[in-house]
């Protein structure tokens, strides 16, 4: 900067132009007529005199009138503005093809191989030197070289420059040099051009841009899962599709297995043919068979020599929750046991039910052909093969499986299936008794007996005809299932006041992991209702076929079924694992936390009436989902409202499992288990090749240029303007007729001036 002194004349009397030629014509005027009085006064010497006396006086009292300032202008010559803009982000730290050169070494080389340039930029110029990502950041030309590794997570051109309007409006900016990949990670709907956006931006800042970008040898190595469509909820049972986008760099002729997994647990999974693809579009699938959220990851294999590996696997939550509870009710014979259940399932909106009952068998002999029969044959194919996975939850009612286990229909494969829709998929069964059921049913030895909660005889099970109520056990008097009332003894006198049964099948032995909520009162105790979790999946072993009369004899006796209902209700709550029969609930305030964020979580705790529970002990425990290291362990006591509240700062990225086990005394009231993640959100590798299109548009749209690096003698190849640029600093007026000399001048020749002309003898 060098400094300017400026001097100015300037005027503060008679502002009007006007005004100021009149008082002007009039001086002169005034001259003129002094002349006429004055051209006979003698000697010509002394008539000069006078007439010179007679101007200055004029030209004095003018000057009075325009009130004549001199102004003193300070200014400084100041240096037209240069912004040389570095690319921030970690997508600048990726090194190109086999070079083993980063893109910001590339950067850095520029300004090493064209030093003179940049020195002399600095000396004609005032030189800002900026990084950006999202934001923008200032830096010293020392930091170029020396200064940290990029770091930014996300990149948005259009923010840059609209903060770099912001940052330099009114001032005189010659140019920008934008150095990046040019990759932008923001993402817009796809009716909204990006391009165009920073267009419009470049335009408005009024000044050239001169990008530089890595020339082609400088792509990755690279396969990246680009981009995952997906739902994050869905319905329990029913297929879940994501849209996945594979981005390849550097690499042809590959077999790829891409996979979708639960955790550890591998649930589909393709392998990819690729040729000589940039891009390949992949539907990846599964069926949910539990209700809750739960996180899945779709996963590549890391290639040799890939750039990126964080890009090879993309983690995310899916919801999955329950639409309506599908069950298949298979029956083998009218009854009025099968007539109430079958009423009261078709009654319940949440119930989508499919039931048969078998009136004709294959072993039936008919002369009529098939299709002149009003009856259908059972579609047991159909239904054990391909929609088993559909429902939540089969029922088998006094229902003998044997006519139907031919070499034509092989119904003991369907209940091998049967087997496999509970261990593995989480489904529910329950048999209900009667003379056609269990080993009376030929259910001994088969794949049902494996999950059932009894085992049942070889030989045919007794069936004990005697009228007895049911009575429950000690867990019974607990369980979801038999808890017809919150209140223990009013449970327990309900279900003493229950009508009598007609008999029950007489099965001598539970497994070892069974649970009897209810005993038959006959000989032996026989168990009346026993459950048993398989698996994955939950089963339950009615062994009586006359529950009806808790329905029909209670509302004959002028009372209500509501007993009956609720019965079946928990029962196929508890079946299907519905969450509001859970009594510990984990929940956090959100599922994504930056490290170092506190995660608020809180843990309830319900009684048996669904009532928050004071006093419960908590074992609570907090892993990492792949590792399975433990970061946090604690035992707490929940307060007055059923709840405990902690929370958690962790710094290490990963995704993490809240596990809660409750109980009260020496007994397990429930557990749950919650997920959430800890990540610094990162754009930057999903694609990480250059993105070319963005630098030479912003680069042709406001006048610039577009350069590949590296790049020596820029000197040559470009120039800028650099026009002389002031700016004023300070001023000050000094008035020439305010003051007291001027005004004694004035007087003096006018007085000389009248004193002449009288010795004159002029008038």
């Amino acid at each position: 900067m060098e400094n300017i002194t400026q001097w100015h004349l300037t005027f503060a009397g008679l502002e009007n132009a006007g005004l100021r030629i009149f008082v002007i014509i009039l001086a002169v005027a005034a001259l003129y007529f002094s002349w006429i009085g004055i051209k006979t006064v003698l000697p010509l010497t002394k008539r000069w005199l006078l007439i010179t006396l007679r101007i200055v006086a004029a030209m004095l009292i003018v000057m009075l009138l325009l009130q004549p300032l001199i102004e003193q202008k300070e200014a400084l010559k100041l240096k037209n503005k240069v912004v040389c803009l570095l690319d921030n982000s970690k997508s600048m730290t990726l090194k190109g093809g086999d070079t083993g050169i980063s893109r910001h070494q590339l950067v850095k080389n520029f300004f090493k191989d064209n030093a003179s340039f940049i020195e002399g930029l600095n000396d004609d110029f005032d030189v800002d030197y900026l990084s950006f990502s999202d934001v923008i950041k200032e830096i010293s030309y020392d930091d170029i070289d020396g200064g940290p590794a990029p770091d930014g997570t996300n990149t948005d051109f259009a923010q840059v420059l609209r903060l770099l309007k912001k940052r330099y409006e009114g001032k005189s900016i010659k140019g920008y040099l934008v150095f990046s990949d040019g990759a932008d990670t923001v993402v817009l709907p796809s009716n909204v051009n990006k391009l165009e956006i920073i267009s419009n931006l470049a335009q408005n800042l009024s000044a050239p841009f001169f990008t530089f970008c890595p020339s082609g040898n400088m792509e990755v190595r690279d396969i990246a899962i680009s981009n995952i469509s997906y739902d994050s909820f869905t319905f329990v049972r029913s297929p879940w599709r994501a849209d996945v986008t594979i981005k390849i760099l550097g690499y042809k002729d590959l077999k790829l297995p891409i996979t979708l997994k639960q955790g550890n647990d591998v649930i589909s999974s393709k392998v990819l043919n690729i040729g000589n693809e940039k891009e390949i579009h992949l539907d990846l699938s599964f069926t949910p068979y539990t209700t809750g959220t739960f996180l899945y990851t779709v996963a590549l294999p890391v290639q040799s020599h890939e750039a990126i590996t964080e890009n090879n696997q993309i983690s995310f939550f899916v919801k999955v929750v329950r639409d309506k509870i599908r069950i298949m009710h298979v029956c083998g014979r009218p009854s009025w046991d099968e007539r109430f259940l079958r009423r009261m399932l078709k009654s319940d909106p949440n119930i989508d039910l499919i039931s048969f009952f078998i009136l004709r068998t294959p072993t039936d002999v008919s002369e009529a052909r098939n299709d002149e029969l009003s009856l259908i044959p059972f579609p047991v194919d159909e239904l054990f093969t391909h929609a088993l996975s559909t429902f939540d939850l089969v029922i088998f009612q006094n229902f003998d499986y044997r006519p139907y286990d031919s070499s034509l229909f092989r119904f003991s494969y369907y209940l091998t299936n049967l087997k496999k829709f509970v261990t593995a998929q989480g489904g529910g069964f329950i048999m209900i008794g009667g003379d056609i059921s269990f080993s009376q049913g030929g259910y001994d030895g088969t794949a049902i007996e494996d999950i059932l909660p009894v085992n049942l005889l070889s030989e045919k099970d007794a069936i004990d005809t005697s009228r007895l109520k049911a009575v429950l056990t000690n867990v019974g008097m607990k369980h979801p299932i038999t808890m017809l009332d919150e209140d223990n003894e009013r449970n327990n006198a309900i279900w003493k006041d229950l009508p009598e049964l007609d008999g029950c099948n007489v099965i001598a032995q539970l497994k070892a992991d069974a649970i009897p909520l209810a005993l038959y009162p006959t000989k032996g105790n026989p168990p009346l209702i026993a459950v048993r979790d398989v698996g994955n999946g939950r089963c339950m072993a009615i062994a009586t076929d006359s529950l009806w009369r808790w329905n029909f004899l209670s509302i004959a006796k002028g009372g209500s079924n509501r007993h009956y209902i609720k019965f079946w209700q928990n029962a196929i709550k508890w079946i299907i694992k519905d969450p509001s029969l859970n009594p510990i609930h984990i929940s956090v305030n959100k599922e994504f936390f930056l490290p170092g964020e506190e995660a608020q979580i809180k843990v309830d705790a319900l009684g048996k009436n669904y009532q928050p529970l004071e006093g419960v002990q908590l074992d609570i425990d907090i892993t990492n989902e792949f590792s399975g290291k433990s970061i946090f362990s604690e035992n707490a006591t929940t307060d007055h409202d059923g709840q405990y509240r902690f929370t958690l700062k962790h710094d290490i990225e990963g995704y993490y499992i809240i596990k809660v086990v409750a109980k009260k005394g020496n007994d397990e009231i429930g557990q749950d288990y919650n997920v959430f993640n800890i990540a610094i959100e990162n754009k930057e590798f999903t694609d990480p090749s250059l993105q070319r299109d963005t630098l030479t548009k912003l680069a042709g749209i406001s006048g610039g240029k577009y350069f590949e690096l590296p790049v020596k003698d820029i000197e040559e190849k470009f120039s800028l303007e650099n026009p002389p640029v002031t700016k004023l600093v300070g001023k000050r007026q000094i008035s020439l007729w305010d003051n007291g000399y001027v005004f004694m001048i004035v007087l003096a020749i006018i007085s000389l001036e009248w004193w002449i002309r009288k010795r004159s003898g002029a008038s």
